[in-house]
């Protein structure tokens, strides 16, 4: 019994005194980093970077805010004024000009998460003032790019800072954890007084692990508080913190390894930078240069032909043949109130051949859609070597900059599209008299909104 307690004593004994050591080895590093004046500056730097990056993401969700806005009052203004003139008319007016006034645009809000990464937010219309020759791909709306390099330039990007510099301030901070003993020659003291030098690297290492989850989690954190985005956005912000805490793990169990594996200073910095230079430059930048070479960035090129031969010939067309073209695409035309009457009205024929150019353009879209998600589809089948490039769109997904959040967004463009030109043929044909409620139904089916 008195063994028992003895052994029992001597291994609380010894624990206690090895969690003093970690804890000392941990202030350590603390004290060390306190007096590095390089590594301050360097992580100070990086702080300030974020800062501003976070500063400009900011000012660039404001400026999207204050646009919108703009857009909506001045939308409401044409409502209301159209409104007004109901109530005095004595005679009913032409579906064509009501139709015709009605305000129609399309909006993409800013996500409250935008200032983490304005990702391509800065490469794609955010709102479109939508016109019966309206397209998805209209100038406002895409901006081709064949370099993925030209997505860093203008705003500095939070998460540009995270993805790619972040693991070179983790370089800065450890590299001559164990390469400076080595390098003065008194790593055996250190193993003799601490025993495990994998431990006593792995508990220097762990500082500034945490130092830099805990500095991103709170620029993070801060961002969803000034949004009041912590309720309504509490899943993207668990998984945008659960993915920076494993891509610092990731980058740091390599350079972790790295030292174990080293001697020097010298040895441990040049193999970091050249696993950085891999991952964060070397194979993003093959891939999607691969990419681009396989998917070349021709969308343009095919919508441009899809206007120039096909829809100059369209305007060339006589009416009976735009009717059946028409028909082709509404065939619930035939039952309106004009078709049944068999006569030709040219007053129709601006109208149709707006359906039919937009169902052109929407056949020609699908083809550079496709070609879209095959480069996509490319670039996904890489991430299981291309790490970076994964954390990158994930972390623009969260965010709601990807490339799919300007999809839908587009997608929804082209329901307003369709949904105008379908109300300007079918009602039209079928003669209707616009009243105030149906003006409504109008605003409704358009998404326009109504105070």
């Amino acid at each position: 019994m008195a063994s028992a307690i003895s052994f029992f004593t001597d291994l609380f004994i010894k624990k206690n005194h090895d969690s003093m050591r970690i804890l000392d080895i941990f202030l350590y590093e603390f004290h060390h980093f306190r007096k590095s004046t390089a590594k301050i500056l360097t992580y100070l730097i990086f702080l300030f970077a974020c800062g501003y990056s976070i500063y400009s993401g900011f000012d660039l969700q404001n400026k999207q805010k204050a646009t919108i806005e703009n857009i909506e009052n001045k939308q409401q203004k044409e409502v209301l004024l159209v409104s007004n003139f109901f109530q005095n008319l004595s005679i009913l007016p032409n579906v064509l000009d009501v139709l015709g006034y009605i305000p129609t645009s399309a909006t993409k809000h800013p996500s409250s998460l935008m200032p983490l990464g304005i990702g391509q937010s800065e490469q794609y219309g955010y709102y479109k003032i939508i016109t019966n020759w309206s397209s998805t791909y209209d100038n406002d709306m895409v901006e081709e790019i064949a370099n993925p390099e030209r997505l860093v330039n203008g705003n500095i990007d939070f998460a540009f800072l995270v993805i790619f510099l972040l693991p070179i301030l983790l370089i800065i901070l450890t590299y001559n954890i164990r390469g400076l003993e080595q390098d003065l020659r008194f790593e055996k003291l250190i193993k003799i007084q601490f025993g495990s030098i994998p431990k006593w690297v792995f508990i220097r290492f762990s500082f500034y692990v945490i130092l830099l989850i805990l500095t991103v989690i709170l620029f993070i954190v801060f961002v969803a508080l000034i949004n009041n985005a912590i309720i309504d956005y509490s899943l993207e912000l668990k998984s945008l913190i659960l993915l920076i805490i494993l891509y610092v793990l990731f980058f740091a169990t390599i350079f972790y390894l790295i030292v174990l594996t080293s001697d020097g200073s010298s040895s441990i910095a040049f193999k970091m930078i050249s696993v950085w230079l891999l991952l964060c430059v070397v194979i993003p930048g093959s891939v999607h240069q691969y990419a681009s070479i396989v998917h070349p960035a021709h969308y343009m090129t095919d919508y441009l032909d899809t206007n120039r031969k096909e829809a100059y010939e369209i305007f060339e067309l006589p009416l009976d043949s735009i009717y059946t073209r028409l028909l082709n695409i509404y065939p619930d035309l035939s039952q309106t109130k004009h078709a049944k009457k068999g006569e030709p009205n040219n007053e129709f024929r601006r109208n149709a051949i707006c359906a039919i150019v937009n169902n052109l353009n929407k056949i020609a879209i699908d083809k550079i859609e496709e070609k879209n998600e095959k480069k996509n589809q490319l670039i996904r089948f890489s991430y299981w070597f291309n790490p970076v490039s994964y954390v990158q769109n994930t972390w623009n997904h969260y965010t709601s900059t990807n490339y799919y959040a300007y999809r839908d967004y587009r997608d929804d463009i082209q329901i307003i599209i369709d949904t105008k030109l379908k109300l300007l043929n079918f009602e039209s044909w079928d003669e209707v008299e616009v009243t105030l409620p149906i003006y409504e139904n109008y605003l409704k089916d358009l998404g326009v909104a109504v105070d």
